[in-house]
């Protein structure tokens, strides 16, 4: 496609924000946010409607990240205000949550108040972040307490970072011994390991809930601390993932009980979640940590996979998705930004445009991640999510992406 202003992306960026400003509840100082939200009830899953909480995935947090990078080109006074009572909420609610994960736990709550307070210069809040992290324990964790999501391996890259910028011995010591959990917990024959997270037929592959999001912590931790024990076991979880892959498919199988299983062969998830997007992410920062041309290789099939979802997507105008990041076409079109070339940047970009046309211009909800037109205002499933793609596509090198734990 031919060059654009980008400036329509930012105003996209506004239009949303704009939505989730006036969709805000307040009370008193703090302010959050309620839509749809798919819920396990009576032994299957309905979509309820819902007071959302303050975690990054779907709470207040994941919003306030969107919100505050919307502000530093918008300086808007209500914009401010929102961000302030997001934050104000996200404190009260802390005591609620899990220890780990970087989108379900405290450690993405504090990442994004840490975040939140350098850009807007408010100490506290960094203070309150920090505060935070010291109190994550590891106490009695359970299985599904390893993944990137809600485990360990997004609680161990927070604290690296966090020891990194703020040189507090306290956090290194905690990534370490958060290491050492998921190395021990690996299943390991050989030079493979993998990890059970949820109830599957195999441990499975892929970044959020698989054994490349836990490798890929693992190599955050050697790379700072230089112990080969954890390099070891972070190879052994892509070597997994080396041997579980499918050729014919040029992706990854999803292993999760429940998934409708094809007579040809396996299921392949094609979203950052599961499948070959969350393993281009997995493959890209591996190669920046230790460059390997096997990285690069594997980055390369994981891209062209997903480039050719995005574009057959687009193509068939996109009818048979959503603008999620978790599973839609914003995030596979998000990690286009990163891993990829020119030509990918520019297909990304024709999603975005597409976009537009299809939704804003008609003033017509964007679809979320529920797959089933109700409004979510979240960051991964919903509309705070859209309106970061788009400030991704107005500004990929200042705005980083969100579908990795970083400060």
């Amino acid at each position: 496609m031919n060059n654009i202003d980008k400036n329509i992306f930012l105003d996209t960026a506004w239009e949303i924000g704009c939505k989730l400003i006036n969709s805000a509840i307040w009370h008193e100082d703090s302010c959050s946010w309620q839509g749809y939200s798919i819920e396990a009830l009576n032994g299957e899953y309905k979509t309820v409607v819902r007071a959302f909480g303050s975690d990054v995935y779907s709470g207040t947090s994941g919003i306030v990240l969107f919100l505050v990078a919307l502000y530093s080109e918008k300086k808007d006074p209500i914009l401010l205000k929102t961000i302030e009572g997001a934050i104000s909420q996200m404190k009260l609610n802390t005591t609620k949550l899990s220890n780990h994960g970087f989108y379900s736990g405290k450690p993405g709550i504090a990442s994004a108040l840490i975040k939140v307070g350098e850009t807007l210069n408010r100490k506290k809040w960094i203070e309150d972040g920090l505060e935070l992290l010291d109190s994550i324990t590891s106490v009695s964790i359970k299985n599904h307490e390893i993944d990137l999501i809600s485990g360990v391996a997004g609680t161990i890259p927070v604290l690296l970072d966090a020891y990194r910028k703020f040189n507090k011995k306290e956090l290194l010591d905690k990534a370490i011994e958060l290491g050492d959990l998921l190395n021990n917990t690996a299943k390991k024959e050989g030079h493979i390991c993998s990890w059970s997270t949820v109830p599957s037929q195999k441990d499975l592959t892929g970044f959020s809930h698989g054994a490349s999001g836990i490798a890929l912590a693992l190599l955050q931790l050697y790379n700072v601390t230089g112990s080969k024990e954890y390099l070891n076991t972070a190879i052994g979880g892509f070597n997994y993932e080396r041997v579980s892959f499918d050729s014919a498919q040029q992706n990854w199988p999803d292993y999760r009980d429940g998934v409708v299983k094809q007579d040809s062969g396996n299921v392949c998830g094609i979203s950052w979640c599961h499948g070959a997007p969350g393993i281009a992410i997995s493959r890209y920062r591996a190669n920046q940590l230790m460059p390997d041309s096997v990285y690069v290789q594997e980055m390369e099939i994981a891209l062209s996979t997903t480039t050719a979802n995005v574009y057959n997507t687009l193509n068939a105008d996109l009818s048979n998705t959503n603008f999620s990041l978790c599973h839609g076409v914003a995030g596979n079109s998000d990690i286009l930004l990163d891993c990829g070339r020119e030509e990918h940047v520019k297909l990304a970009e024709a999603v975005g445009v597409a976009g537009i046309n299809k939704y804003q211009q008609n003033n017509s909800s964007w679809p979320s991640g529920l797959n089933t037109n109700q409004y979510t205002p979240g960051l991964m499933m919903g509309l705070a999510g859209t309106g970061y793609f788009y400030m991704r596509l107005y500004n990929k090198e200042k705005y980083q992406s969100l579908l990795f734990s970083k400060l």
